[in-house]
């Protein structure tokens, strides 16, 4: 339980694009830099207030991935000189963005947080890594280019791709395959339902992106399909042999970004912002 009131006063996200799918072109940075400005616009807050930036970022795929944080800070307008942080706590890296900037604010050390994460799954890039190029290749050895994605989704330690850490629990607890597709599908419906009614319009940020040689505006996430349970019973299995695990009710890799942004109680009345939510705990 948090000691002191902390409020989400915005919050907005990008539609989520397809691997290799609209939004491949547009690194991550760029996607959060727009996630940012569209969540600063709707709490219509003037960027030099925001005291702190905090972005959750996997895997950098582009050349201003190393510090997302700072970037997104620039392009989104705000100071150089407030602080920014990149956080790698994997699939949970943005839910920390959001704990790390809450705590600023328990602290004292902010009264307004930017808070998000950020992935361009499409842009993961096929590596040599230095060691094995950078010092010379001998005669007849070739270049080891590895698949920077599959290594990210893969446990080093365990050397145990995501994947097969679902099939293990699977085992473990006695989790069907038809178990598994009914709850992909369920995802899908609600999606299909949520989108239908317009449950994401507040959130969303459309962008324009490339068609050819004309633009067009993204504004529906990509991913998703309308399925049923005979089509999702037709998938085979990826990791294992009569595994659970498939294209059709595992999670996607995908491509986009979100921001919300967090005030203290002081910060809603001396801005007149208007709380979404309250934070009483992580």
């Amino acid at each position: 339980m948090v000691l002191k009131n902390v409020y989400i006063v915005a919050a907005k996200r990008t539609p989520f694009g397809n691997f290799g799918g609209k939004l491949k072109d547009i690194t991550a940075t760029d996607l959060c830099a727009h996630a940012a400005k569209a969540t600063l616009a709707a709490a219509k807050l003037d960027p030099t207030l925001v005291d702190s930036v905090q972005v959750g970022n996997v895997a950098p795929t582009s050349p201003d991935g190393a510090y997302i944080a700072r970037h997104v800070l620039l392009k989104a307008g705000i100071p150089q000189d407030k602080p920014a942080l990149t956080i790698n706590r994997l699939c949970g890296s943005g839910f920390q963005s959001v704990v790390g900037g809450m705590q600023e604010i328990l602290l004292g050390e902010a009264d307004i947080a930017l808070c998000g994460g950020a992935e361009n799954m499409s842009q993961s890039p096929l590596a040599v890594y230095g060691h094995e190029a950078r010092f010379g290749v001998g005669l007849g050895a070739g270049l080891n280019l590895q698949d920077t994605l599959w290594s990210a989704l893969t446990d080093s330690y365990a050397k145990t791709p995501m994947g097969m850490t679902a099939e293990n629990l699977a085992d473990k607890h006695k989790i069907t395959r038809e178990e598994c597709d009914a709850f992909g599908l369920r995802s899908q419906t609600r999606w299909a339902e949520a989108q239908a009614a317009g449950w994401f319009d507040a959130e969303l940020a459309p962008l324009e992106v490339k068609a050819g040689r004309k633009t067009e505006e993204f504004a529906v996430d990509e991913s998703p399909r309308v399925v049923d349970m005979a089509k999702m019973a037709k998938l085979k299995p990826v990791f294992k042999k009569d595994g659970v695990v498939t294209a059709g009710n595992a999670s996607g890799i995908s491509d986009g970004a979100g921001a919300v942004l967090l005030a203290s109680e002081e910060a809603v009345k001396k801005h007149n912002l208007t709380p979404l939510a309250r934070v009483v705990s992580y």
